[in-house]
């Protein structure tokens, strides 16, 4: 995540945001809009609602730490959006139906608040908390990869800036690592139970 972090840093150095969201916008398929038109849902908050329920077959602790960072998370994010950085235009508004840019059909970009992006958020929150919870290591990649994709397809799909999904990815990361370590200073034991019935959803995770 670190390399990735100073790659995406230099690259928007030094092509700039409206830049370097340009160059990813000019490579398409018909099967890279199929692809991120259906993968940019991961990032929905049905996701993260889903993985709060599927914690609680793990400990307590862990549906509610994830919680926790959910709704600290959409606080943030809604507050960057609409309080602290409102006129920062979106791709389609700030380059307007041009032929420079160019829209996935069947996906009509949003036009107002743009920064940070909520998707690529609540798909990082996600990932990283997961890969906390479990040891594959091949299956800790694959979910950034899957974050990573998801934060590509916000600008395939022109709904986001490359600085809006950059700092989206930074802030569920920091406050989903904040979040993770703290809550294990609790210390109580009723927060370590889970519930019992049905087969255990993560393979490797403490009881």
């Amino acid at each position: 995540f670190v390399a990735i972090t100073a790659f995406t840093s230099v690259l928007i150095g030094v092509l700039g945001n409206d830049g370097l969201f340009l160059y990813v916008n000019r490579y398409y398929s018909p099967i890279a809009d199929f692809l991120f038109l259906n993968l940019t849902n991961l990032g929905d908050g049905i996701i993260a609602v889903a993985l709060m329920i599927a914690l609680l077959w793990v400990s307590y602790r862990e549906s509610l730490t994830f919680t926790f960072i959910t709704l600290l998370l959409l606080i943030v994010v809604s507050v960057l959006k609409t309080n602290i950085f409102p006129n920062l235009d979106r791709p389609l508004t700030y380059f307007g139906t041009s032929e420079v840019l160019r829209i996935v059909k069947g996906y009509d970009p949003p036009l107002l608040y743009s920064f940070p992006s909520g998707h690529t958020a609540t798909a990082f929150s996600a990932g990283l908390y997961i890969s906390f919870l479990i040891k594959n290591r091949y299956v800790k990649f694959s979910l950034f990869l899957i974050a990573f994709i998801v934060g590509y397809s916000r600008i395939y799909l022109s709904a986001h800036f490359p600085r809006d999904v950059f700092a989206g990815a930074l802030i569920a990361v920091f406050i989903t690592v904040l979040s993770y370590y703290l809550s294990r200073r609790i210390q109580n034991s009723w927060i370590d139970k889970k519930i019992s019935f049905g087969s255990k959803i993560f393979a490797g995770t403490r009881s």
